[in-house]
């Protein structure tokens, strides 16, 4: 019992041991426990500022604009310096409805209530309008995040500027609009195995062509606009496009259906990385009306649109060839150069619509007399030329021109009128005259003037005399165009005189030119020639302002002086002369009562003369008709233009004591005058026995040798001051 008294205290204290041991292992454990959790504690806090440092510096740091906002009160919570740059000012505690326009705002709150009552945790917002902050609008990408900022309920943003790509896209969409806008055919093409295959068309082509979309793509590109591959045209835009080169050209094509067409095409390669090109674009349109229309112009001009012959293009393009054929043959060929006489006649007293009557039936007539091999054209206005050959020499050439002229002298009837046209004529002969085609017709028309000269209905063959007189002529003309560049034509006044008190009331303001080689030369030649070229415009201008500024100087002192300038009619024609009048009488400071412009009896005919010249009357000046009785004198135009003086023709007064008719005449303009309350005027009075039978008529006013020639402004100043005494019947 002792033995097991004792055994079992043993065992007690051996219990107790292992209990007080396990104990202090299970307090050792928990303290160990503790420690660790403690040591786990300090790490974790160690990694979340660690985290949270890098990414504070991620933040900071990144290229993309972020941003953390309340999605309550849409107050910026922290900005990156990115975003701070992107906008362009302090970000923290802004709103974020700064960052947009505002007609934006009602759309992104809405948005972001949708985004927040979705669940989601964040997403993709979209290519969003933005603004700096001095108020340029730009474009950026936007992504979010919802989380939990510093115990607030936050929305993590980054903005991606994307203006550029914006830009860009746009860009595209408007090119692509506009191919697909275009009215011209636009074809893109890749290069495949040396073939060029359709990727692209746009709907002009398929408009064009009659191809579809669909049927295009994926075809050869010359098969699809309808050009022949193997065509020598379209293998050179082939080699321009393989090496690199843009180029263009006319084709002819076929449309789906086979009906032909004209392209105009420009195409140009686009190149890859490399030096090759990889595509080629295409650009055509249809100008099958263009072809057309420049088909039709090419026959019209070479072809008289009134007379259906040839015009002078159509003769300088066959004459050549005419020529050497002429050459070759060894025959003798004849240009041929007819000028309808008086024609301009027709045209004042029967109208255009029957000169044109004239002309047609002229160029029949003409055509009627030459054969199918030979040729007639109407050259210009009432010029024909016609060019014979194959009817043996020169003699011959010349009476076959003869019997065209007189094919011409047939009467008839324009409307009411009996007309009867007349040619003058002129030949040069190939190759007697020269082997030239140009210098050949311009013998021909030097000899038709020559004809001209000599009378109407004449016919005159090219000589060497005609050449030198046509070389001078031309030489003149230079001279002529040199003089008015040069300021060489001058202005000289002729007296006019009252047939009663011989006393000075007026001068007549005429053009002179001194030649610095040639010396004086007459008004007869140069004023003729002057009309012919047009530059009696130029001209009659300068004497205008020559006279009008001499005339408001002796106007201060006789204010009834009256100057008068004489009006060619090519510059009647020509000129605006109402307009051009009215501001030289407003530059040179004349009254318009000084002034009086003096027409021919043709210039009342020409198409709308009288408006012109009431407009004339209107400015205050006042008219005389020139050369009175030597024209086709028209009653009834006087009588509706009463103009304020006639003036008699000299050849009329120097009939008078030599003719009976010319006195008569004479007799009966100055009742005319008197009778309408014309003041009539004679020129060339140079006796006596004309002056007095002037007087004794009745003629108000008398011009001429007689009294004074014509004289510089500071000789004329002095019959105005009565220095010269006008020699008048007692």
């Amino acid at each position: 019992m002792q033995f097991a008294s004792q055994d079992q205290l043993v065992r007690q204290r051996i219990s107790l041991a292992v209990a007080s041991a396990v104990g202090v292992l299970l307090l050792l454990f928990a303290l160990s426990m503790r420690q660790r959790a403690a040591l786990a504690k300090v790490a974790s806090t160690i990694a979340a500022t660690e985290a949270q440092r890098r990414f504070q510096e991620y933040f900071e740091r990144h290229p993309v604009a972020m941003l953390i906002f309340d999605v309550n009160s849409f107050e910026i919570l922290t900005a990156n310096a990115a975003a701070q740059r992107q906008y362009g000012c302090e970000l923290r505690a802004a709103s974020i409805d700064q960052l947009r326009p505002a007609a934006d705002v009602d759309d992104f709150r809405r948005d972001l209530q949708r985004y927040v009552a979705s669940g989601d945790s964040g997403g993709l917002g979209g290519v969003r309008r933005h603004k700096h902050a001095d108020g340029t609008v730009f474009y950026v990408d936007i992504t979010y995040h919802f989380l939990d900022f510093a115990g607030r309920d936050a929305c993590f943003v980054t903005a991606h500027n994307v203006t550029a790509h914006e830009a860009a896209k746009k860009a595209l969409r408007l090119r692509s609009r506009a191919l697909e806008a275009s009215r011209n055919a636009v074809v893109i093409s890749s290069r495949e195995e040396g073939d060029s295959v359709v990727t692209y068309v746009n709907a002009a082509f398929a408009r064009t062509t009659g191809r579809s979309v669909d049927e295009a793509t994926g075809a050869s590109h010359w098969e699809m606009i309808g050009c022949d591959p193997a065509s020598p045209d379209v293998r050179s835009i082939d080699e321009s496009l393989n090496a690199g080169r843009a180029c263009s050209g006319l084709f002819r094509s076929h449309r789906c259906d086979g009906s032909e067409y004209w392209i105009e095409l420009n195409a140009s390669p686009v190149f890859g990385d490399g030096d090759q090109p990889t595509h080629f674009v295409t650009v055509f349109s249809d100008v099958s009306e263009r072809i057309r229309y420049q088909d039709q112009l090419r026959i019209q001009a070479y072809e008289d649109a009134l007379t259906h012959l040839p015009n002078r293009l159509g003769l300088k393009a066959r004459l050549g060839d005419l020529v050497k054929h002429a050459a070759d043959q060894g025959t003798t060929l004849a240009l041929v150069f007819l000028d309808i006489d008086n024609f301009k006649e027709i045209n004042d007293t029967l109208g255009h619509t029957a000169g044109d009557e004239v002309l047609c039936e002229v160029a029949r007539r003409l055509s009627m007399t030459v054969s199918s091999a030979e040729l007639v054209v109407r050259y210009a206005g009432d010029e024909f030329v016609a060019v014979l050959h194959g009817r043996g020499d020169a003699d011959s050439l010349v009476a076959a021109a003869d019997e065209m002229k007189n094919a011409l002298n047939v009467g008839f009837c324009v409307g009411d009128a009996l007309v009867v046209p007349q040619a003058s004529v002129g030949i040069a002969v190939y190759p007697d005259h020269s082997t030239d085609p140009e210098t050949l017709l311009g013998y021909a028309d030097a000899a038709m003037y020559q004809a001209k000269s000599t009378g109407p209905n004449s016919l005159q063959l090219f000589n060497p005399e005609i050449a030198s007189r046509s070389t001078k002529r031309a030489l003149m003309a230079q001279a002529l165009r040199r003089a008015i560049s040069s300021d060489e034509i001058s202005v000289v006044y002729q007296p006019r005189v009252n047939s009663i008190t011989g006393r000075t009331i007026g001068f007549e303001a005429l053009a002179r030119w001194c030649d610095p080689e040639q010396g004086f030369v007459s008004p007869s030649l140069f004023i003729p020639l002057a009309e012919e070229t047009g530059s009696i415009v130029s001209i009659g201008e300068r004497v205008l302002e020559q006279a009008c500024r001499q005339t408001a100087i002796w106007a201060q002192e006789y204010p009834d002086l009256v100057v008068s300038v004489n009006v060619s009619p090519v510059q009647f024609e020509r000129s605006d002369l109402p307009f051009v009048i009215a501001e030289t009488i407003k530059r040179t400071g004349v009254c318009a009562h000084n002034l009086e412009l003096e027409i021919t009896e043709g210039v009342l005919m020409a198409p709308r003369s009288l408006a012109t010249l009431r407009a004339l009357r209107e400015l205050g000046l006042s008219i005389a008709i020139d050369d009175f009785g030597s024209g086709y004198s028209s009653l009834s135009y006087i009588r509706t233009f009463m103009a304020d003086r006639l003036k008699l023709d000299m050849s009329f007064v120097r009939g008078i004591g030599c003719s009976r008719a010319d006195e008569v005449i004479v007799r009966a303009v100055i009742a005319l005058g008197k009778t309408l309350g014309m003041r009539v005027v004679a020129e060339g009075v140079e006796t006596p026995e004309q002056l007095e039978f002037l007087v004794d008529n009745g003629c108000d006013e008398v011009q001429g040798f007689w009294f004074a020639p014509p004289s510089e402004a500071v000789t004329a100043r002095s019959y105005l001051r009565g220095e010269h005494a006008a020699c008048m019947k007692r």
